[in-house]
C-alpha cells in the first residue's frame, strides 16, 4: 500500500454555510487527520457549526467565520501562514482561486465534482481524497466518533435528564424551511405509536418554535417532555444519551449520526441518495418520483423558494406517513430489545 505524502500544516476550508455541511465534511477531515498524524490541522468554518469541532483531539485549531465574511476570512488565514496542503469544499466568491494562488504544495478546491445521483456527498469527498492520494482506505473509520464531548458535558446532560425511562427517543420537529418540515400532527401520531410500542420517554428539543415543541409534547402526553433550547454542544450531549433520534434533513439529525446514535431522517426536497445518512442509519424519502426534483441542485427546485407546487400537500415530506417511520424504527437493531415495552431508568 502506498502512503500519502507527508504534510506538516493542513488547512480544511468548509464555508458552504449550513450546519449540516460541516458535519458532512467531518469524515473527510478526520480521514486527513488519520492519514497525517504528524500534521497540525486547521479548520476554517462558520459559526455555530464550528462549536461542534471543539475538543476534537485531531484538530489543532478551529477558525470561526461569521456569515458574509467567508472571502475575507480565507484571505486573512492565508496571508500570514503557510500551509503544505489546503483542501476546500468551497468555490464561490473567488475562494478557490485564492487557495490555488497560495504557496501551498497541494490544493484541492472542489470536493464536490458532480457526485453521481446516488453517491452520498460525504462519500464523494472521501473518494476524491483517495484518488488524489491524500488518504488511505484504512484511515476511513466509520466507527470513529466525529463529535467529541467532554466528561463534564456528558455528565451535565445525564443529570439534566434525571431518572428517564428507556428507550429515550428524541423527536426533532424543527426545520429551517417549511418545505423540510413534517407536520405537528404526524409527530404526535408517531410519538403516541412509539410510546405504545416501546414505552420509554419521548424528548422534544425546542428549536426556533417553542410552541411547536410544546404542542407535540402535549399531543403525545404521558412521558413526553420538552427539552429547552440550549447550545449546540448541549444538544449534542443530550443526543449522546439517546437510543434513537428522528428528525427532518436538518442539523440535529446529522449531529445524532455523528455521535453514532441511531437515526431515522426524513427527506423532502433534497435527495436521500446524495444527502442521506450513512448505513446503518435509515433515510426516508418523501415522494421519490417527484418530477420537479433536481437531484444535482435542489436549490433550483421551485419548492425551495415558493413551496410545494402540488395541491395535495404543503411539502413532499407529508408523503412520509407515521406508520412508515414506525416501520423503519422497528428495523433498527438497537430498538428491538425494547419491543415489549420494557422500561428502565437511566441511572439504574
Amino acid at each position: 500500500m502506498s502512503y500519502p505524502t507527508e504534510f506538516n500544516q493542513i488547512l480544511f476550508v468548509e464555508l458552504l454555510g449550513g450546519l449540516g455541511d460541516v458535519l458532512i465534511a467531518l469524515p473527510a477531515i478526520t480521514a486527513l487527520a488519520n492519514s497525517h498524524p504528524q500534521a497540525k490541522l486547521t479548520v476554517l468554518t462558520f459559526v455555530p457549526g464550528s462549536h461542534l469541532l471543539q475538543h476534537h483531539p485531531q484538530i489543532d485549531q478551529v477558525i470561526e467565520v461569521k456569515q458574509g465574511e467567508a472571502r475575507q476570512a480565507v484571505a486573512q488565514v492565508l496571508k500570514p501562514r503557510s500551509f503544505d496542503l489546503i483542501v476546500s469544499d468551497t468555490n464561490y466568491d473567488g475562494i478557490a482561486e485564492a487557495i490555488q494562488n497560495s504557496d501551498a504544495k497541494r490544493t484541492i478546491t472542489n470536493l464536490w465534482r458532480n457526485p453521481p445521483d446516488d453517491q452520498r456527498v460525504g462519500d464523494r469527498f472521501l473518494s476524491i481524497l483517495l484518488e488524489e492520494g491524500l488518504i488511505t482506505p484504512d484511515t476511513i473509520r466509520p466507527e470513529q466518533p466525529l463529535i467529541h464531548l467532554t466528561p463534564l458535558e456528558r455528565e451535565s446532560a445525564h443529570q439534566s435528564l434525571g431518572a428517564t425511562y428507556r428507550p429515550l427517543i428524541l423527536l426533532c420537529p424543527d426545520a429551517g424551511m417549511s418545505v423540510k418540515r413534517w407536520s405537528t400532527s404526524n409527530f404526535v401520531q408517531l410519538g403516541q405509536a412509539l410510546q405504545q410500542r416501546y414505552g420509554g420517554t419521548i424528548l422534544v428539543p425546542v428549536g426556533a418554535d417553542q410552541q411547536q415543541a410544546e404542542q407535540v409534547v402535549e399531543g403525545i402526553g404521558r412521558t413526553a417532555r420538552v427539552w429547552q433550547r440550549g447550545s449546540l454542544r448541549q444538544l449534542a450531549a443530550v443526543m449522546a444519551e439517546a437510543d434513537l433520534v428522528i428528525a427532518a434533513d436538518t442539523g440535529p439529525a446529522r449531529i445524532a449520526a455523528a455521535l453514532n446514535i441511531s437515526t431515522v431522517t426524513l427527506f423532502g426536497p433534497s435527495w436521500h441518495g446524495r444527502y442521506g445518512q450513512p448505513f446503518p442509519h435509515i433515510n426516508l424519502q418523501g415522494y421519490p418520483e417527484c418530477p420537479e426534483r433536481i437531484i444535482q441542485n435542489f436549490t433550483e427546485q421551485r419548492c425551495w423558494y415558493s413551496g410545494c407546487p402540488f395541491d395535495q400537500w404543503d411539502s413532499c415530506m407529508q408523503a412520509i406517513t407515521p406508520s412508515e417511520v414506525l416501520a423503519a424504527v422497528e428495523r433498527i437493531e438497537g430498538m428491538r430489545r425494547w419491543g415489549g415495552g420494557e422500561v428502565g431508568g437511566v441511572g439504574e
